[in-house]
């Protein structure tokens, strides 16, 4: 019975995150899932199909029963206290024989599985991924991750005999990016589903297999019922190296054709959203651009409670027509504006300068396309708090942020490209970025995102040739209008990666549920400031 990672959760009953047994009958797509010990795997998915508690199962599974060093990424290291400190910790704190298995005091970035370690790791610092061996590196939320530093984890298995093991699971985001290129490389393994009038095997796409808000066999039109959605089988599309798998809300028996239908017509979400988070497919079309609608999405209304001492906040600044600004924390993006006053007493740099006297260890990090004297002021009056960041052309390196030591001290120079495309594609992933207010409060701010697009560039064109694989190329974000603030967030992007990592908590069984912050809502989706305007 425990030849399998499914059979032992059948087995001892085990409980996810919340104490709810784990079962197949309503989910029969993840058993397979669950028992793939394919040295490869990947696995298109949308979010909130029990993917994360899979993971964290298999895992623990691998690193016991087969001896299995795990390497473990997230895209950021406050993903891992979140996932780890939240959900894993939860898990295992629900099931006995899980906490048999894991020897307390681990930390959050490290846990003992029998003989075997996991190390959770992020994937924005390179060094996240050096000195640790592997024989399995399992990357969660690739899309949203820093594909360059996961390309780095692969050297991490070059000990192991059979070359080690790699699994990605991720939503997918645009066509050839991030999970995406693992699927094209994979055995593309589909749900099919029987139609119990006509017996036509099939897969549910849309909208073929929808109609009058209902499933339907796109062979006879009659209606499928959710024990038919439920009953399906996997087989493979096609030939390749990696076991690879395609889950679509379409397939969940909690999901009717209506709700699909709505999230298809729904007016606050892009069609790349209904791909992504709906279809579980990447999206080919206007991919090179973000909506303000999909930005607005990130909206909380809780409080944030920015006053406090021991939460650094991060203050991104654009110095173009003025100096646009945002403000943030752990716990959100709480303020944004725009300083353009400029009288013989006064200048937009006061305004940064009464945020870097308000909260004692913020940190400003400025572009160097402004006006650079006001930069050095703050500097020199605010020393080791005050940085600026260069654009660079991308390179083909896996430090595409270098922050300068020595007589460099107070520059940071970033890949542009690079770093802008991963703010996008967060900024997709909902509740990544977590903007504090309402949506009315944050329009002006997300509708500089409008103005973005990412554009093709082909730099080595050879004549004769229309293979764009035998041609240079490189994708570009250039603007239409006003992106002052998407530069202001980029900006306190790097400084959350650098200043703003959260220490490991210590885990054990009776501190397992301690310290989880509690939101605090807002009845008037209010933002307010402590200090006097």
């Amino acid at each position: 019975m425990e030849l399998s990672p499914a059979l032992w959760a059948i087995k001892h009953k085990i409980k996810n995150e919340v104490g709810f047994p784990i079962e197949f009958q309503k989910r029969r797509f993840l058993f397979d899932i669950y028992n793939d010990l394919s040295p490869f795997q990947v696995l298109l998915k949308p979010p909130q199909i029990g993917a994360t508690v899979m993971n964290a199962l298999k895992s623990f599974w691998v690193a016991k029963k087969l001896r299995r060093q795990i390497i473990y990424t997230l895209p950021t290291i406050s993903d891992v206290q979140d996932m780890v400190g939240g959900s894993f910790n939860r898990i295992i704190a629900q099931n006995p024989i899980l906490m048999e298995w894991v020897k307390d005091h681990d930390t959050v970035e490290q846990k003992s599985v029998g003989n075997s370690i996991i190390f959770y790791r992020g994937t924005f610092t390179a060094k996240q991924a050096m000195m640790i061996p592997s024989g399995l590196n399992i990357h969660d939320e690739v899309d949203a991750s820093n594909m360059e530093v996961i390309t780095q984890y692969e050297n991490r298995l070059q000990a192991q005999e059979d070359g080690g093991w790699r699994w990605y699971f991720s939503h997918p985001s645009l066509a050839g990016h991030g999970v995406d290129v693992y699927w094209e490389q994979s055995d593309k393994k589909e749900w099919f589903i029987t139609c119990e009038v006509c017996h036509t095997e099939q897969i549910l796409t849309w909208p073929d297999s929808i109609k009058d808000e209902v499933y339907i066999c796109k062979n006879c039109g009659r209606a499928l019922s959710d024990t038919a959605r439920i009953c399906g089988v996997w087989k493979a599309t096609s030939q390749g190296d990696f076991s690879g798998y395609h889950i679509s809300q379409l397939m969940l028996y909690n999901k009717s054709a209506k709700d699909i239908i709505k999230a298809f017509n729904d007016p606050q979400k892009d069609k790349q959203y209904f791909y992504n988070y709906v279809l579980g497919l990447p999206f080919i079309g206007s991919e090179d651009r973000i909506e303000p609608k999909t930005v607005l999405m990130n909206c909380v209304d809780e409080v944030n409670d920015y006053y406090k001492k021991d939460d650094r906040v991060i203050i991104g600044c654009d110095t173009g027509h003025g100096i646009h600004y945002v403000l943030r924390n752990q716990q959100g993006v709480f303020l944004y504006g725009h300083e353009t006053e400029i009288t013989a007493s006064k200048d937009p740099y006061d305004k940064i300068a009464k945020f870097l006297e308000t909260f004692e260890k913020s940190v400003a990090i400025f572009d160097q396309g402004g006006d650079l004297i006001g930069v050095r002021k703050l500097q020199a009056k605010y020393p080791g708090r005050v940085f600026l960041v260069f654009y660079r052309k991308d390179r083909k390196s896996n430090d595409y942020v270098e922050w300068g030591v020595d007589d460099e001290f107070g520059t940071v120079r970033v890949d542009r490209n690079r770093q802008m495309t991963i703010m996008v594609e967060q900024m997709r992933d909902i509740g990544r970025y977590r903007l504090n207010g309402t949506k009315d409060e944050w329009a002006e701010f997300a509708s500089h995102f409008g103005f973005l697009y990412r554009e093709e560039i082909i730099t080595d064109a050879k004549p004769g040739k229309d293979d764009r694989s035998l041609l240079g190329a490189e994708y570009v974000w250039k603007r239409n209008g006003p992106d002052h603030f998407c530069h202001a967030l980029l900006y306190s992007d790097i400084g959350m990666q650098r200043f703003n990592h959260e220490k490991a908590v210590v885990f054990g069984a009776k501190d397992v549920f301690e310290g989880i912050r509690k939101a605090q809502i807002v009845s008037d989706g209010g933002v307010q400031l402590l200090w006097p305007k």
